[in-house]
C-alpha cells in the first residue's frame, strides 16, 4: 500500500509505502533516508498505483512514541530560538519560521522565508558546529509559513491550511470576481498576505451559475423598460438594474437577455 504523508517537521509531502492499513489523519512513524520521522496520513493511493516512494511507515504512533515526540518538539523549540539568535547576529535577511529534529535527532530541519536570495554558507558552518548534527535549510513560501504558525482567519475559525488543507489550491483574483466580492486586497488576503484559499471552495458553483446571468454593464429588457446591469446576487438569483429613473432589483426570471 502507498500513502501520501504530511511531515510535521516541514518537509514536503511525500509518498511512502506501508504493509499496514491506515485511516486518513492517523499519526505515524516513518523511516526514510533522513532517519525516523513523525507525520500523518493524508490519503491512501488506489490499488495498483505506481509511484516512487521515499520511505516506509513503521507503525502508527504509540504512547511511547508520543513521549519521544514531545521531547523532540521541546528540543526543536529550543533549537529554533538559538537559530534565530545566530541569524540575527549574522545580520542575515531571513526569517526563521520553524526548526525541527527528526526523532533520531540526527538531522535538524530549518524552515525560513526571505524576500531575497540568501547566502547562508557561513551560517550553515556555525549551525553545524553549534548543534553537531546535520542541518537542512529549506526556504518556504508565505502560505507554508502561515500553515506552520497557525492562527484565526477573518471568519473567526482556525486557518484552513493548519486544519485540513494538505496541498494549497490555485487561487486567482478571478475567483473573487466570479463571486462578486470586493476586490480590495485587505478583504481578500489571508494572514499569509496571499489570496485566501477559501476563495476556491465555491468557485466551480459560481462559474456554472454565472452562465445564467448577464455581464456587468449589459443592457437587458424588463417589463419596466430597458436597464443596465450594475449588480448581481447569484445566490438569490437576482440582478440589480439601473433603469431610466431608478435602480431596482429583479429576479433573473423577470428579465429578458
Amino acid at each position: 500500500m502507498i500513502y501520501k504523508i504530511e511531515f510535521t517537521h516541514g518537509e514536503q509531502n511525500a509518498f511512502v509505502s506501508s504493509c499496514i492499513a491506515l485511516m486518513p489523519r492517523t499519526q505515524v512513524i516513518i523511516q526514510n533516508e533522513k532517519g525516523k520521522c513523525h507525520g500523518r496520513v493524508i490519503k491512501q493511493l488506489p490499488e495498483g498505483s505506481e509511484m516512487n516512494t521515499s520511505g516506509e511507515i513503521v507503525r502508527a504512533v504509540t504512547e511511547e512514541d508520543r513521549e519521544l515526540i514531545e521531547t523532540t518538539e521541546d528540543l526543536s523549540q529550543k533549537a529554533c530560538t538559538k537559530i534565530r539568535q545566530i541569524v540575527a547576529a549574522h545580520g542575515i535577511d531571513m526569517k526563521v519560521i520553524n526548526a525541527a529534529y527528526n526523532l533520531n535527532q540526527s538531522q535538524l530541519f530549518v524552515s525560513f522565508t526571505s524576500e531575497n536570495r540568501v547566502d547562508f554558507r557561513e551560517l550553515l558552518k556555525e549551525l553545524a558546529a553549534t548543534f553537531r548534527t546535520r542541518i537542512e535549510l529549506r526556504q518556504i513560501g508565505a502560505r507554508d509559513a502561515a500553515k506552520i504558525y497557525g492562527g484565526v482567519g477573518p471568519c473567526g475559525r482556525p486557518l484552513c491550511c493548519s486544519e485540513f488543507i494538505y496541498e494549497f489550491p490555485n487561487v486567482s483574483i478571478k475567483m473573487a470576481k466570479n463571486q462578486s466580492l470586493s476586490l480590495k486586497q485587505s478583504k481578500l488576503n489571508g494572514l499569509c498576505g496571499r489570496l485566501m484559499c477559501c476563495l476556491s471552495y465555491e468557485d466551480e458553483f459560481y462559474r456554472e451559475a454565472r452562465k445564467n446571468f448577464p455581464d456587468f454593464g449589459e443592457h437587458i429588457t424588463t417589463a419596466q423598460g430597458e436597464g443596465k446591469v450594475i449588480g448581481l446576487n447569484i445566490l438569490n438569483n437576482k440582478i440589480k438594474l439601473q433603469l431610466e429613473h431608478t435602480i431596482k432589483e429583479f429576479d433573473i426570471s423577470e428579465v429578458e437577455m
